[in-house]
């Protein structure tokens, strides 16, 4: 992973770029099109995960085995009840930087960063950081999105989420499924397509363990099923534009252990400075807007 210079104090997005950007120009212009063009782009080998694939797989394992079921419900503890699985068929964790410091490292990697910033094209700020992995035969997810439509073309997108793999990917274990250049569309896929089955323009591209998957919020995807059994661990990392509430609250979910340990980007990026903005909810996501804009439109299909 190309170094973020850290010792100096991060007062904005574009002071961010600028340091990695002093250090190597990571992606090409034609990459940044590609996902501008396309909603998705694949990281093909990134470096630094390539060198600690143990290390985050023999963490990952950890804490499934520590979690049990309660695995992902951080910022959510007011919906679970003992015994219930967050999703019902795959291992999930949540605040991942809490359990180990090491997940930190994954939120200032550099293509990251880029990608985030060229699709929001405003300040940035981390919103989630959790783990997901499908079992045996499970898996399946209906079509959607992981942010509200934009209402017009001109209106900017949301942010991203990074797909981080510690497994290959490939048709018979999981990999995602997209359908290509539906981020563009103005409303939810259920006002366009039946998000219940497959969609013919869909793909599900291979990807091979150290790589990234970029996807911007808007993109219509899903989960497939796992039908071989073997492993696929992912690590979901959500950005979005500074101004938008985060999936867990990290001013109040991470320990002030944990607080000092961070460098002053990742505290930047985790809006955990006393200058930055204070969230009250402990958790807000797509699905507060969802169920709002189908109730005042009056759609009737159901999302889980």
């Amino acid at each position: 992973m190309n170094k973020i210079n850290i010792d100096k104090e991060i007062k904005s997005t574009k002071d961010l770029i600028k340091k990695i950007e002093e250090n190597s120009k990571v992606l090409k212009k034609k990459q940044l099109n590609f996902l501008n063009k396309y909603g998705y782009l694949i990281i093909k080998k990134n470096k630094y995960l390539k060198n600690n694939l143990k290390l985050f797989r023999s963490e990952i394992d950890k804490h499934i085995k520590k979690d049990g079921t309660k695995g992902g419900w951080e910022g959510k503890k007011t919906f679970y009840r003992k015994g219930k699985l967050f999703e019902p068929g795959a291992q999930r964790l949540g605040n991942l930087i809490e359990k180990n410091i090491i997940f930190s490292n994954l939120i200032i990697i550099p293509e990251i960063l880029i990608c985030a910033r060229n699709v929001t094209k405003d300040e940035i700020k981390v919103c989630g950081l959790n783990f997901r992995e499908p079992l045996k035969g499970t898996g399946y997810q209906k079509i959607h999105m992981d942010w509200r439509p934009r209402k017009k073309k001109s209106e900017k997108f949301a942010g991203i989420v990074a797909m981080i793999f510690f497994d290959n990917a490939n048709t018979q274990n999981g990999a995602p499924r997209l359908i290509p250049r539906t981020h563009l569309k103005k409303n939810w896929p259920e006002k366009y397509i039946n998000i219940n089955t497959r969609n013919k323009k869909e793909i599900s591209p291979k990807i091979n363990a150290g790589d990234i998957l970029i996807l911007n919020l808007n993109l219509w995807h899903a989960g497939s099923t796992n039908i071989s059994g073997k492993r696929r661990r992912m690590i979901m990392l959500n950005i979005k534009r500074r101004r938008h509430p985060q999936l867990l609250n990290y001013q109040k979910f991470l320990s002030s252990i944990t607080k000092s340990k961070l460098t002053n980007s990742q505290k930047y990026l985790l809006a955990i400075r006393d200058s930055d903005k204070k969230q009250k909810s402990d958790s807000i996501g797509v699905g507060k807007f969802y169920k709002k804009d189908f109730h005042l439109n009056n759609i009737s299909h159901k999302r889980v």
